[in-house]
């Protein structure tokens, strides 16, 4: 005989019910996405009490609208507004341009921002990229044509580095048959591994070399980076040490990684073709010394596994 309950309050939605058993909570409506209505009902509990406080009913205050000048009870010392019409019209006749400071009542685009920042033009737009791009100092500059620019590669377009790679490609060719080398500074041809043909060349060119604010990429210093450095930015030699090995150590590991792989690679392919066709297959034991031959396939060697009628584990195997 089915025992009865004392009817009970619903956790969630107060409503009296009858419980089947006697941990039931919740009323049979709340009983599907109860976790979902509970948060939903502790949501609405917490903004209830942040307007209208806990315990004894709080009396409304009245207070004056901040756009139109209206007076209006509210719950809430910190409402400034007596609808949301007149806080977007507030926000819009408070919105001026992020770059120009234009008010955007004298333009077209009205709108209301709601606290994001709002440009007047395409063109204020793209120069409040480019003040925040040289604060931070990520301005680059493009080792073809110089021009500077804030794209997240090294070249301004695909245009400059095709031109870029076909030009050194060509004159690499050139000086390599001859065995030579051109100075980036004067002109001059030499031979040697260093890029400039002398000290004096190599610190003019630093000099009159176009550059930018970067950041280094081991300390995070920001610096005058020349643009033939902008695909590493590195502030001085021990940082450029330090890169240096950095890379060499990413280089052995990446180089061990692809090795484990190859290794993995061939241990599956090999343990593939034994499933499939044996050891006895691929063994180069003799037959005196092979106790299966011997016996004409009728015994094996003591430890060997089968699968199916093949060996795929042998002691002999060589």
């Amino acid at each position: 005989m089915a025992k009865n309950y004392d009817e009970k309050e619903c956790e969630i939605c107060g409503v009296w019910f009858t419980p089947h058993t006697a941990n039931t909570k919740y009323c049979p409506e709340c009983r599907n996405h109860s976790d979902q209505k509970r948060r939903n009902l502790e949501k609405q509990v917490s903004r209830n009490i942040q307007i209208y406080g806990i315990g004894i009913k709080k009396e409304p205050v009245v207070c004056t609208c901040a756009y139109c000048g209206k007076e209006f009870p509210t719950y809430s010392k910190d409402k400034d507004f007596c609808s949301n019409q007149c806080a977007s019209k507030y926000r819009i006749e408070h919105t001026f341009c992020a770059h120009c400071k234009k008010p955007m009542t004298e333009t077209d685009d009205i709108q209301d921002m709601q606290g994001k920042p709002w440009f007047c033009s395409e063109e204020c737009r793209e120069a409040s990229k480019w003040d925040y791009a040289r604060s931070v100092g990520v301005v680059k500059i493009c080792p073809n044509c110089g021009k500077e620019h804030i794209k997240n590669g090294t070249y301004c377009s695909m245009k400059c580095y095709r031109e870029f790679i076909q030009k050194e490609k060509e004159k690499t060719k050139h000086l390599r048959a001859a065995g030579l080398k051109e100075c980036p500074v004067c002109g001059k041809t030499f031979r040697g591994d260093s890029k400039y043909c002398s000290k004096a060349c190599e610190r003019k060119h630093l000099k009159q070399e176009p550059y930018a604010l970067r950041k280094c990429e081991v300390c995070g210093m920001v610096f005058r980076c020349p643009a033939s450095q902008m695909i590493h930015p590195l502030c001085s030699d021990e940082c450029e040490e330090h890169f240096k090995k950095m890379q060499k150590i990413k280089k052995e590991k990446e180089e061990k990684l692809q090795q484990e792989k190859l290794l993995k690679k061939r241990t599956s392919k090999e343990q593939k073709y034994i499933e499939e066709n044996g050891l006895c297959s691929i063994c180069k034991t003799s037959y005196k010394d092979c106790e299966r031959m011997k016996s004409d396939y009728t015994t094996s060697p003591k430890g060997s596994v089968f699968h199916g009628n093949l060996v795929i584990k042998c002691p002999k195997f060589s």
